[in-house]
């Protein structure tokens, strides 16, 4: 995907996100994507819904779905880290999370490295000073 269409996405969820209480984090791999959505049960569902029936994705799998106490990215209308050409972090261990995730058959391997893939998430959130979206220029 290109830049301008990473833009697009990106200026969409952060128009949309807000209005449906969701929050959360884009990261985008060489043509894969993995996401985090946060939010009531009913409004996660129906961004869910709309980004299966998308014609731009194919495969959309639900890795993991589980009530949370407290959000991850309370402030991120939606984050978004391209692994592609990214500098900010050293993104290795997130690149070889990705690729994996999307060789992977099993449904059990798939939930224990996307959970190790939302660890990840959580500690660049802690190492960034700016929001992920600020890192992609929105025109």
């Amino acid at each position: 995907m290109s830049e301008v269409g990473l833009k697009q996405i990106l200026k969409s969820a952060c128009r949309n996100n807000p209005q449906q209480g969701i929050t959360g984090i884009l990261v985008y791999d060489r043509g894969h994507f993995c996401q985090v959505l946060e939010g009531g049960y009913n409004d996660v569902e129906a961004v869910f819904a709309r980004i299966q029936k998308d014609k731009r994705h194919c495969r959309v799998n639900r890795i993991i779905s589980y009530p949370i106490q407290e959000r991850l990215f309370p402030n991120w209308k939606m984050g978004l880290y391209n692994l592609d050409d990214s500098t900010e972090f050293d993104f290795y261990k997130l690149k070889k999370c990705m690729k994996s995730l999307h060789e992977l058959t099993s449904v059990s391997e798939k939930r224990t490295l996307a959970k190790y893939a939302l660890k990840i998430f959580i500690e660049l959130k802690e190492k960034s000073t700016e929001q992920p979206e600020d890192l992609i220029e929105i025109v």
